[in-house]
C-alpha cells in the first residue's frame, strides 16, 4: 500500500472550503467600511484615525478606535495595520503642530494638504459611498492570494457597478489563519 501523503490530502480537501474562507476574508474589510461610512458619525465607528486633544494643548492623531473595529473583524493583519500608520505619516506629524482650539473651528479640508483622509475616504478614493462590493477575481501566487473587488450601488432596483477603482486585497496566512495584510487601490483613468 502507497503512504498517502498528508500535506497533499489536506490541500485537495481543503481546497474549496480555503476558497471560501478566503473570499470572506477579502470583502470583510470593505463589508465593514460600507456599512460603517454609511452610519451617522460615532468615534467608536470611526472608520479612519480621529483627530483628538494631545498634549499641550496640541492635535493627536488617534488610530485607536478605528484599529479596534479592525481587530473584531479578525481578518485584518497588524501590517496593514501599520501600514496605515505609515500611510498618514505626514499627518501625524503636521497635526502635532496644530493647535487644538485651531482645529475644532476649522473646516476639515483646510488640513487636506497633510491629511486627505480629513476631507475624503481613502478606502473608496472619494467623498461617495457605495452601496457593495463584489469579488471580481480571485488568483492564488504561492501561498499568498489576491483578490480584486468591485464596488456597486443600488439605485430605483438597478445595479450599477464601477471599474474605478478596484481594490486588490493581500491575504496571507498568519500562524494559520487567513488575513488581509494589504490592500493597494487600482484606478483605471
Amino acid at each position: 500500500m502507497t503512504p498517502i501523503k498528508i500535506d497533499t490530502l489536506a490541500t485537495s480537501v481543503d481546497s474549496s472550503e480555503e476558497k471560501e474562507t478566503i473570499k470572506k476574508v477579502s470583502t470583510s474589510f470593505y463589508e465593514w467600511y460600507i456599512k460603517t461610512t454609511k452610519a451617522d458619525y460615532d468615534t467608536t465607528r470611526a472608520f479612519s484615525f480621529i483627530v483628538v486633544k494631545g498634549e499641550n494643548e496640541k492635535c493627536r492623531v488617534d488610530f485607536e478606535p478605528y484599529f479596534k473595529q479592525l481587530r473584531q473583524l479578525k481578518t485584518i493583519s497588524k501590517k496593514l495595520m501599520d501600514s496605515e500608520i505609515e500611510r498618514n505619516k505626514t499627518c501625524i506629524e503636521h497635526m502635532k503642530s496644530v493647535d487644538w482650539k485651531e482645529y475644532k473651528i476649522s473646516d476639515a479640508y483646510q488640513y487636506e494638504d497633510f491629511c486627505p483622509d480629513c476631507s475624503y475616504m481613502y478606502w473608496f478614493q472619494s467623498q461617495e459611498t457605495f452601496d457593495g462590493v463584489e469579488i471580481v477575481d480571485m488568483t492564488k501566487k504561492g501561498n499568498i492570494w489576491y483578490a480584486t473587488l468591485q464596488f456597486y450601488s443600488d439605485y430605483q432596483n438597478k445595479r450599477t457597478h464601477y471599474n474605478s477603482p478596484r481594490p486588490i486585497v493581500k491575504i496571507e496566512n498568519e500562524n494559520g489563519k487567513w488575513m488581509t495584510t494589504e490592500i493597494k487601490i487600482k484606478r483605471n483613468e
